[in-house]
């Protein structure tokens, strides 16, 4: 499962220079949106899996992240980082998973590499 985290890590190398060229409310509703999205991606597999139950807790999961999306542009950007954090956590949870939504195998690392990458880059981006 190499190929996909060096995936996930260019996918965070091509997209990152944007928020340097936006001002810095623009950077970040960019990670809110960005972070509302690959939230809600669970919503599809929970669909997907076809068992009701998974796809109502990957909905109020997917909503937690939207929460943390708005938190890092009403309250503190710093919300924006820790749901990105806690979005790769909720990937490695789904790692044979038996009651979670079943998700290819390659999105796990995937994922796991941008949203962390992408964390960082933003905790480094609004400190400095």
């Amino acid at each position: 499962m190499v190929a996909p985290a060096w995936i996930g890590f260019a996918l965070f190398v091509v997209t990152m220079p944007a928020h340097l060229l936006l001002e810095q409310a623009d950077s970040l509703a960019l990670a809110a949106v960005t972070l509302a999205l690959i939230g809600g991606a669970y919503i599809g597999f929970g669909a997907a899996d076809g068992r009701r139950s998974v796809f109502w807790s990957e909905l109020a999961v997917a909503l937690v992240f939207g929460a943390a999306a708005v938190a890092g542009l009403l309250w503190h950007w710093v919300a924006l980082p820790l749901g990105l954090a806690l979005h790769a956590l909720w990937d490695l949870a789904h790692h044979n998973a038996v009651r979670l939504a079943r998700v290819p195998h390659w999105y796990i690392p995937f994922c796991v590499v941008f949203d962390l990458m992408a964390a960082a880059f933003l905790v480094l981006l609004c400190t400095r």
